[in-house]
């Protein structure tokens, strides 16, 4: 990958690139699992779909929770590093062990230490994506590790679906995929302590009050995307899921690239109400006509449009919390901006509570989820841009002298 915007400040290429593999492997990792693990849980407990509902998810989702509260608060005072491949480790043999277990009692084990692992790890790999770029060019280094993250899921899927394989060989692709992080740290020495200079940045007061106007707007956004899925399938159009997997992935790929760009030119704020624009009209659409002849159109529609808000989101959710926080304080920011819309996944998934299709029409929930999702912009606007006019000037200014440089010495040796 090009890592030639990293040139013009002091990152070190190596490290950003083990950074990279680092993310790549676990958060690959979490999105195809997380689209088979009802398919795992049914398997591994009998057929029992109760368990994959409402327990199995839970467990990996709450123990991940609770690890990352818990490793944000001392993350920034013990060797990263260690923890990293401890928990990589952890996370590797958690998922072999799928192939071995049956039974209730210890599925729930292997999918509280999944869990354990993903809360232990993704904190500090994540905080190591601020500490090894500056506010300049951290959405583009963000917006690739999204894409190389997607192109890894969407690859794995493709091959399982293409050549038909069982679950065990999906075990095993996870496996492989969850090693990719193994190499970051091997190629690289990342995750050592901060220094005492680090240590000492203070952070402004006014930090915790603008990040959480940029987490409820993917709280919102979060919530609304997992209730699409309840939709399209109270309507009777589960074949379009399968094909709303197939498509979403890799325009998150590519318009996590783009938001990266953007989102490093413009501002964090434009990605994020483009998202909501965006994923609020596949909403609109999905009420005007869920149910009728050409549903599956405004369906697939909708999937699209889903593609581009994920992409453009998770972009400016791994730069934002590195531009508000200082160096010990990374493990919190990025722990609480990926906690708040898992916790609200989680409760929609577990908790027993009436289905909305069956009080209200499908239609009309579809409409008024596109209107909150309008509404979630007001807290965008109320925010402070993390990347300040200051710094896009900078930008533009230093890429005018780029270009000016290269065109100076094209016509000196045309000469």
């Amino acid at each position: 990958m090009n890592l030639k915007f990293l040139n013009t400040s002091k990152v070190n290429k190596s490290n950003f690139a083990a950074v990279m593999l680092l993310n790549f492997g676990a958060l690959s990792w979490f999105f195809i699992f997380n689209s088979y693990m009802g398919d795992f849980f049914v398997t591994l407990n009998l057929n029992t779909t109760q368990y994959a509902n409402y327990v199995g998810n839970s467990l990996l989702y709450g123990f991940a929770i609770f690890w990352s509260i818990a490793i944000s608060f001392v993350g920034s005072r013990i060797n990263r590093r260690k923890l990293l491949l401890a928990s990589t480790i952890l996370g590797i043999f958690s998922t072999v062990l799928l192939a071995f277990v049956e039974g209730p009692i210890f599925t729930s084990i292997v999918s509280s230490v999944m869990g354990m692992s993903l809360g232990l790890f993704l904190p500090s790999s994540m905080a190591l994506v601020a500490d090894n770029t500056i506010v300049e060019n951290r959405g583009r280094a963000s917006g690739i590790i999204i894409l190389g993250t997607f192109i890894i899921a969407f690859t794995s899927m493709a091959i399982f679906r293409m050549m038909e394989l069982d679950l065990l060989s999906l075990i095993l692709i996870l496996a492989a995929v969850r090693s990719i992080s193994l190499l970051g740290l091997v190629i690289r020495k990342i995750g050592v302590p901060l220094t005492i200079a680090e240590k000492k940045i203070r952070l402004h007061a006014t930090a915790y009050r603008e990040f959480l106007f940029y987490v409820t707007p993917f709280l919102i956004f979060t919530i609304a995307s997992s209730l699409a899925k309840s939709l399209i399938a109270a309507a009777h159009l589960e074949s379009e899921l399968y094909f709303g997997e197939s498509l979403r992935f890799p325009l998150i790929a590519l318009f996590g690239a783009a938001s990266g760009f953007i989102s490093d030119r413009f501002g964090r704020k434009q990605p994020i109400i483009f998202g909501l624009a965006a994923l609020g009209v596949g909403f609109l659409l999905l009420g005007f006509n869920i149910t009728g002849i050409n549903a599956h159109i405004y369906v697939d529609i909708y999937w699209a449009l889903s593609g581009i808000t994920w992409g453009l989101f998770f972009v400016v959710f791994l730069a934002v919390p590195g531009d508000l926080s200082t160096p010990i304080l990374r493990e919190k920011f990025y722990a609480l901006g990926y906690i708040l819309p898992i916790t609200g996944l989680l409760a929609l998934s577990t908790i027993p509570v009436i289905n909305i299709a069956e009080v209200l029409p499908i239609e009309l929930v579809a409409q008024i989820l596109g209107i909150f999702l309008f509404l979630a912009m007001f807290p965008v606007f109320r925010a402070k841009e993390t990347l300040t006019e200051s710094k896009r000037q900078e930008i533009r200014m230093r890429e005018y002298a780029e270009r000016l440089g290269k065109e100076i010495q094209e016509s000196e040796e045309n000469e």
